[in-house]
This record gives structure tokens, C-alpha cells and sequence, in this order.
């Protein structure tokens, strides 16, 4: 494609280089931040009087659910990764992600998703606005009609989609890519925040995407996975919170590791006891994913269930508690600095740890059965994920915002700024604990209760807020525009970024970094350009396939034609990757010997290959977890045979079994240079792949015209929802495997380098393995 100008349009919208993507995501979650912080100032209007008349039932119902949604994921988490995509290649001294235009087709789903979900308030019967929880079965068709919820959930499955992406871009990346001399243990702590942050990612979020997926079906096809007794509230509840627990660790980790990088360079000292540090944090890792119960306590679950969910909330408390006491020791004897990133560090410690404290409470039954439900809950999670996280933030762009632009900032606009951000958060979330009696989920409220002056103080305080925003913006715009130049280091920083210009060259280093035994840093006079002479840094098709996809979900919902227009644009733009693909536009040869333990002998695509499978595995295992548990609940269950033919799935086992030896056969042929065993099993493989889809298709029309359709109950959702997702990866299998095929027929593939036949191998075994779980459970059980 060649060079595109640095300020063309062309550039934004194609490029693929880390950095760019950074900004991108950073001015797109302010963009969101703007958005949500509207609809909260439009929410806190409501409440200020008794029995106020600014905003209906519905528009209340509708500005309070987007607000909860998109700051959570649209705002929270992206700012991070724009931070994430920025810095993280910099401090470990990468070139770049390891795969940039995945890199690239991530930032755009998140984008297109956010797009689809807002769409909703144009559509009749307004934007989702069933809380940000989206309980069953208030989400489903038949409490609430609007077109406005299947848009949110078509816009959370491409946020989804764009999560998985990242995840596997930056576990390969931060695993893979570090310089020599760079161990685990050496990494600054962002880096390490960002690490465990796309792990717990990796294992939250596909729950959540299978429970998104069934209520997808649930509405549009008339599935009734959410509808039925035997699933409903309690299966959505039990997925939604296996990912909503370890989401609120997975915003709190970027935020508060970047302000362990933060207190050193304003501290002049290592974080105080960093190895334990690290250990806790892991720990916290483990734990978040074993407390969802604790959210639950009002549901009716096992006695037994509630105290174990006790003990293991407050378990979790403590390593927290041991991060932010190193913290404080860290400030302890430190040469402190307060410049305008320590004085939001020092803020978001002191908030947080009151957000900690309300927290613990909430981890007795008796608590929570008083508070669940009220004004305390608000203030508590926006004390932890607002004081805590956002704030931390806030801290992490002004310290590389330098770094970032160039430019420095005007420290005494940020102090301003801190001021009023740190006056007007008090008074708006402080009074909120002290509305222990007042239901949060009301949009109005009656004279008489002493509710009033709290209430009056907290919209106060959202103004105030409120304008600390502005003064942030126009902070940022006058560093741009005038700011004095930064030069590489203006803050006397450490680790790896700040020994490059500012801001970074394409290539991010002119000369390789090294980090020696003592953990000293510096850049050889070796000049490099990392590579970026063996690719191009633009690529059309990670938006194109991004917004193929936006089309798709938006027809599929609201105008079939539209879906149609996507589908085609689907088909263009993934042909276009192929041919960009064959002709090794992005090919990019390992970077020098560097720290790559634990992973030390994993090609970096095959690991990022069984990282997305491990991803796979959870979202499966979720679907089938789902079907365990209606199956469990239900009283009566057709029996084997009765109406799936065992036949059928007894013949489709034996295809697709089969198809795994003949991708088994293709390798061993290119191993030893047989290029006809390849091609004719790469095409026996294909052609057993399409026979599976054929099966499979003549056995759903031969079933529907029996009656067992998509609405006819839970036996005919959770085969219809699981096995249509087994057999979309089945579809997407055969798409690689003809561009493989394609590549063969070409010559591509030899004795020495047959990489990727092997790694689609591993992805059509696992498929395969998939099968042979939802074979006997739903045609032998």
C-alpha cells in the first residue's frame, strides 16, 4: 500500500501500528466517557426533588442502563488498552503486538460495537433499558420487545470478539517479545497489570459471551433458554456474575500497576516488596474468579453455597490489602514529588482503599441482604472502580502523556484539575452511603424519607464533577498545540519507554534494547528498524471485516437487506486478507533472542493459536455447563432417539473424525517434502468438513419439519444454540482451510516451513474434540 501521510484520514482508518491504535482507542473511550457521563448528569437531574418529572419511567430506565454499560465497557477497560497498546511494546522493547492487524480488527469491533448498542435509542421503543445487569427473563422478547436490547447484545458480541483478539495479542506479545535480559520478574508493574488484566480476560469473559449468544437466540430465532423455570433468572445470574466479578478486577489491575510505575519514578524507589506484590496480585487473580456466589446471596442459593462465598469475599480483601500497603510503604521515605500524576496516584490510593473497606462489608449475608439493592451498592462500586481505577488512570495518561505527544502540560491546569475532580467526586458518591435505605433502581421517589439532602448534595457534586472533565480536554489540547517539548525523559522514569524520543519513531527504537543481570536498561548503538522493514503498517481489511460485521448484526436485527450488504462486504474483505496473507505483506521474522520463558520453545503464532483455544474451550464448556444445568432442572427431557437420530450424529462423529486423521495425514506429507499427500489431504480434510455442514443442515430441516424448532422448549435451544456453535467453527475452520489449500496449490508449504498447517490443525482438532462431548449429551443421554 506504501507510505500514507501521517495526518491523512487514510492513515487512521488503515493503520496498524500499536501506537496509532493506542490513540485511537484513547480518544474513543473519551468519546464514550462524554457520552455516559451525559446520560449519569441527565440521571443525577432526575433525582435531585422527590417525585421529579425531568425524565419518564422508561427514558430514566434506558439513560441509567447505557450509562452502567458503556462506562464499564466502552470507557473503563478501553482507556486501559489504549494505554496498554501505547506503552506496553515500549517497555518491554518489542517492536510492535505481535500481530498487528488483529491488533487493528479489535480496536474497530469495539468500536462498531459501542456504534450498534447506542443505536438503540433511535429504534422504536427507545435503547436497552433493563439495568446494566440485563436480569432474566426481564431481557427477554416478551418483557421487553424493543429492538434496542438485541442491538446491545449484538454490540457486547462484537465487544466480545474484539476482547479475545486482544487477549491473544498481548499474552504472545508480552510472553514472546521482551528484550534479552527482560525476565518476568523485571517487567514494570503496568506491564505486569496488563498481563494477569488479559488472563483473567481470557477465562471471564466467555461465560459471559455464551449467556450473550443464548439471549441473542432467545430473541431473535425465539429460543427460550431465559424464559424457562428451568433456566432463566438463575442461569443468566450464575454466568453474568462468573464474568462480572472478575471484570471489576480486570478495570482495577491496569489502573492500579500503573500507578506502581507512577510512585516509582515520583518516589525516587522500587515499589516496596515488589515479588510479593506481584504474588498477591496473582493470587487476587485466582480468587476473583471463585466469588461470583457472593452477588447471588439474595437468589435463594445452598446455605452452604452463601458461607462458602463469605469466606472467600473476605479472602479476597487481603491481597489487595497487601498491594496498597506496599504502596504506602513505598511513599514511605520516598523523595515525593508532587507533580500532577502523583497527586492523582495519591488520590486514587486513598479512594480505593475506602471503596475496599465498604466492600468487606458486603461479604456478610446479613449485610447484604440490607444493603443489596440500595444507594450503598452505587457507592461503594463507583468508590472502587471510579475512585480507584479511573482515577488511577486519569494519573497514568498525564505521566505518559509527555511520552505519548511529545508536549508537556500545564502542571498548574492539572492541579486545578485535581482539585475539582477530587471536590466534586466526594461530594457526589460520599452522600450515596448514606442512602442505605433508598433503592437504587428507581426513578423517582417519594417526600418524606430524609432522602432529600442527599440527594441535592450528590447532583451538586456530579456537576462539579463534571467540570473537571472539560478542564482535563482543554489540558491535553493547549499541550498539543503549545505545550514545551518533553524530551525523552521529562519525569526521570526507568523503564525502557523513557529511553526512546518522544514521541516514539515507527520503528519505537533506533538502536536494540537490552536489560542486563542487574536490571540496568540502555539502547545499543546497534541502529534497527525492528522490523518494519519486512512489512507494511496498513491494512484495509481489519475495518472492513469489522464493519461487515456491524452490517451483518444490524440487518439481522432490524432490515434483512442490510445483513445481506454485510455478508458480501464479509466475503470481499476476507478474500483481500488472503491475498495480503499470500503475498506476506505482514510476515515478520522473529525478533533477536530476547526473555521468552515460560514459552521459551512456542513459535509465537502457535502460542497464540492455544491461547485462543484455551479462550474457546471456556466458552464451550460454558455452553455446556448451561445445557448441564437446565438438563438437571428440567423434569422431563426427550429420550435418546426419540427425536435426534442417532444415526445421524453416530455418521457426523465418524465424519468429522475422520477429517482429523486426513489433517493429520497433510502434515506428515509436508514433513517429508510429499506435497501430493498435502494437497490430498488438506482437500480430504475440506471436503469431510462440508460433508459434516451438509449432515448437520438436512438433520435441523429434518427435525424442524417434525415440529422441534427453535421455540418448542429447552431440549430444542440447547441443541440448537450448542451445536449451531460448534458448527459455526466448523465453518469458520473451512474458510482458513481454503486460503491453506489456496497457499498449497502455490507451493507454499515445504519440508521447512509448514508451520501453518500444523497450527490449523490444532484448531480442527479441538473442534473435533468439541463434537465428541455433544455427541452422546445430546444424542445418547
Amino acid at each position: 500500500m506504501g507510505e500514507i501521510p501521517r495526518n491523512s484520514l487514510r492513515r487512521w482508518l488503515f493503520t496498524t501500528n500499536h501506537k496509532d491504535i493506542g490513540i485511537l482507542y484513547l480518544v474513543t473511550s473519551l468519546y464514550f466517557l462524554v457520552a455516559a457521563g451525559a446520560l449519569a448528569l441527565l440521571v443525577r437531574i432526575q433525582l435531585t426533588y422527590p417525585n421529579m418529572g425531568f425524565l419518564t419511567a422508561s427514558a430514566y430506565n434506558q439513560a441509567i442502563t447505557v450509562h452502567g454499560v458503556v462506562m464499564l465497557l466502552w470507557f473503563l477497560s478501553p482507556i486501559a488498552f489504549a494505554l496498554a497498546n501505547y506503552i506496553v511494546p515500549l517497555q518491554i522493547g518489542a517492536r510492535d503486538l505481535a500481530f498487528p492487524r488483529l491488533n487493528a480488527m479489535s480496536y474497530w469491533l469495539l468500536l462498531f460495537g459501542g456504534l450498534i448498542a447506542a443505536l438503540g435509542f433511535f429504534t422504536p421503543g427507545g435503547a436497552i433499558d433493563t439495568g446494566w445487569t440485563v436480569y432474566a427473563p426481564l431481557n427477554t422478547a416478551k418483557y421487553s420487545p424493543q429492538p434496542g436490547i438485541t442491538l446491545a447484545g449484538a454490540g457486547l458480541l462484537l465487544l466480545m470478539a474484539s476482547v479475545t483478539l486482544s487477549t491473544v495479542n498481548f499474552l504472545v506479545t508480552i510472553f514472546r517479545m521482551r528484550v534479552k535480559g527482560l525476565s518476568l520478574l523485571k517487567m514494570p508493574m503496568f506491564t505486569w497489570g496488563i498481563l494477569l488484566t488479559v488472563f483473567l480476560m481470557l477465562l471471564a469473559f466467555p461465560p459471559f459471551a455464551a449467556a450473550v449468544l443464548m439471549l441473542a437466540s432467545d430473541r431473535i430465532l425465539g429460543t427460550v433458554y431465559f424464559l424457562a423455570p428451568e433456566g432463566g433468572a438463575l442461569l443468566w445470574t450464575h454466568l453474568l456474575w462468573f464474568f462480572g466479578h472478575p471484570e471489576v478486577y480486570i478495570l482495577l489491575f491496569p489502573a492500579l500497576f500503573a500507578l506502581g510505575d507512577v510512585l516509582v519514578t515520583f518516589t525516587k524507589r522500587p515499589i516496596y516488596g515488589k515479588k510479593i506484590v506481584i504474588a498477591a496480585a496473582i493470587a487476587g487473580s485466582v480468587l476473583s474468579l471463585m466469588v461470583w456466589g457472593h452477588h447471588m446471596f439474595t437468589t435463594g442459593i445452598n446455605p452452604v453455597w452463601r458461607k462458602i462465598m463469605t469466606v472467600l469475599t473476605e479472602t479476597i480483601s487481603i491481597p489487595f490489602g497487601v498491594i496498597i500497603l506496599a504502596y504506602i510503604l513505598t511513599l514511605v521515605g520516598g523523595r515525593i514529588r508532587l507533580r500532577t500524576p502523583m497527586l492523582f496516584a495519591l488520590g486514587s490510593i486513598a479512594l480505593f482503599i475506602i471503596g475496599g473497606i465498604t466492600g468487606v462489608f458486603n461479604s456478610s449475608v446479613a449485610i447484604d441482604y440490607g444493603v443489596r439493592g440500595t444507594y450503598w451498592i452505587v457507592g461503594h462500586f463507583h468508590f472502587t472502580l471510579v475512585g480507584g481505577a479511573t482515577t488511577a488512570l486519569v494519573a497514568a495518561i498525564y505521566y505518559w502523556w509527555p511520552k505519548m505527544s511529545g508536549r508537556m502540560f500545564s502542571e498548574k491546569l492539572g492541579k486545578l484539575h485535581f482539585t475539582i475532580y477530587m471536590i466534586g467526586y466526594l461530594i457526589l458518591y460520599l452522600p450515596m452511603h448514606a442512602l442505605v435505605d433508598m433503592p437504587r433502581r428507581v426513578y423517582t421517589y417519594p417526600a418524606g424519607y430524609g432522602w432529600e439532602l442527599n440527594n441535592l448534595l450528590a447532583t451538586i457534586g456530579a456537576f462539579i464533577f463534571a467540570l473537571s472533565w472539560p478542564i482535563f480536554f482543554l489540558i491535553l489540547y493547549k499541550s498539543l498545540r503549545s505545550g514545551e517539548p518533553a524530551g525523552n525523559n521529562p519525569w526521570g522514569g526507568w523503564s525502557l519507554e523513557w529511553l526512546t524520543k518522544s514521541p516514539p519513531p515507527p520503528h519505537n527504537y533506533d538502536g536494540e534494547p537490552v536489560v542486563d543481570d542487574s536490571g540496568t536498561i540502555r539502547i545499543t548503538t546497534l541502529p534497527t528498524n525492528g522490523g518494519h522493514a519486512y512489512h507494511e503498517h496498513y491494512s484495509p481489511w481489519p475495518i472492513t471485516i469489522s464493519l461487515a460485521a456491524f452490517l451483518i448484526f444490524l440487518g439481522a436485527i432490524l432490515f434483512l437487506p442490510v445483513a445481506v450488504a454485510g455478508l458480501l462486504l464479509l466475503v470481499a474483505s476476507v478474500v483481500g486478507l488472503a491475498k495480503e496473507g499470500l503475498a506476506e505483506k505482514f510476515k515478520i521474522p522473529e525478533a533477536p533472542e530476547g526473555a521468552r520463558w515460560p514459552f521459551t520453545q512456542v513459535e509465537k503464532v502457535k502460542l497464540g493459536v492455544w491461547m485462543f483455544l484455551y479462550s474457546e474451550a471456556v466458552l464451550f464448556g460454558s455452553l455446556i455447563g448451561s445445557y448441564v444445568f437446565v438438563r438437571l432442572n428440567s423434569a422431563a427431557w426427550p429420550a435418546p432417539g426419540e427425536v435426534l437420530s442417532i444415526t445421524n450424529g453416530a455418521v457426523n462423529t465418524f465424519i468429522l473424525l475422520t477429517s482429523s486423521l486426513t489433517a493429520v495425514l497433510a502434515l506428515a506429507s509436508v514433513r517429508v517434502g510429499n506435497q501430493t499427500g498435502l494437497k490430498a489431504g488438506l482437500l480430504a480434510t475440506f471436503i469431510l468438513g462440508l460433508a459434516f455442514l451438509l449432515n448437520k443442515a438436512v438433520e435441523w430441516n429434518e427435525i424442524f419439519q417434525h415440529g422441534f424448532t427453535f421455540s418448542s422448549g429447552l431440549p430444542a435451544a440447547a441443541f440448537y444454540i450448542t451445536t449451531g456453535a460448534h458448527g459455526a467453527h466448523v465453518a469458520a475452520g473451512l474458510v482458513v482451510l481454503a486460503y491453506i489449500i489456496a497457499k498449497a496449490f502455490k507451493g507454499g508449504y515445504t519440508r521447512e516451513n509448514h508451520s501453518t498447517v500444523e497450527y490449523f490443525g490444532l484448531y480442527w482438532h479441538f473442534v473435533d474434540i468439541v463434537w465428541v462431548f455433544l455427541f452422546p449429551l445430546f444424542y445418547l443421554i
